[in-house]
């Protein structure tokens, strides 16, 4: 068994309600429709359980809430036992259609209720938050986000993995076990390689195998146009097309020939 202080997510969507340029896992109102299916993450959470454990536990995305099942997903995270701290991050905005099951979700597991709380989302919804955390029984965390650091640069390289606070962030997937949430996505997104190129099956995973890759010590392929959380901080704003998020993310210049 492996334990560690990282954090581990997993995508519950890959879409989000917003478009925000430079978000740090490249998900916009324009991203692929995508839904992460329970069956498939209970799979890949009962081989992983055997083998690690983690600091902290979240469903994100895109914008978890997004996903119908997305109180089945975060119960499956808490009963895997793999963290003793689990819960959700959203971004706020699709909190007041919530049903009871997701309170009382978040209350009878102790979770807690991340928001990332951008300038467009509305005054009242973190009184509203805090108001139900204090109802229900569980913890509320909003952070206030007004700029986000650069996602792409052209690193032939990939020396920003060397200090970048994303290559911990460790990913369940598909079937397949990251380093960080970017490394389970870019390859294919954005890079013509394969899928899976930055991360390892979870099929057959064994403590020898993951302590060797979270021991991993060189880039990653995703590196070679990742800025790395460094940078001139943006401004937070939205894009009005896929293309201008592109754009505006730096995307063409990292991916030039």
């Amino acid at each position: 068994m492996i334990e560690t202080d990282f954090g581990m997510e997993v995508n519950a969507t890959r879409h989000c309600t917003n478009a925000c340029t430079n978000c740090n896992h490249a998900s916009t109102k324009y991203t692929e429709r995508y839904f992460m299916d329970p069956a498939k993450l209970k799979d890949d959470l009962d081989v992983m359980k055997n083998h690690l454990r983690v600091k902290i536990f979240f469903a994100q995305g895109g914008e978890p809430l997004l996903h119908p099942k997305i109180v089945e997903i975060i119960g499956m995270l808490y009963d895997s036992g793999m963290a003793k701290q689990c819960g959700v991050l959203t971004n706020g905005k699709l909190l007041r259609t919530m049903k009871e099951d997701f309170w009382v979700m978040l209350a009878t597991r102790k979770m807690e209720l991340r928001m990332s709380c951008y300038p467009d989302l509305s005054p009242d919804i973190v009184p509203f938050a805090m108001d139900m955390g204090q109802k229900y029984g569980f913890f509320v965390r909003p952070q206030q986000i007004n700029s986000f650091m650069p996602l792409f640069k052209k690193v032939p390289d990939g020396s920003t993995y060397y200090g970048c606070p994303w290559n911990r962030c460790l990913t369940i997937h598909e079937g397949w076990f990251y380093m960080c949430p970017l490394t389970a996505f870019f390859p294919k997104t954005y890079m013509n390689l394969p899928e899976h190129i930055d991360g390892i099956p979870i099929p057959g995973m064994t403590d020898e195998r993951l302590k060797n890759f979270l021991a991993k010590d060189t880039p990653f392929e995703t590196c070679k146009i990742c800025a790395g959380a460094r940078g001139k901080a943006i401004q937070w704003h939205q894009n009005n097309s896929e293309k201008e998020w592109e754009k505006d993310a730096g995307l063409p210049e990292a991916l030039a020939v």
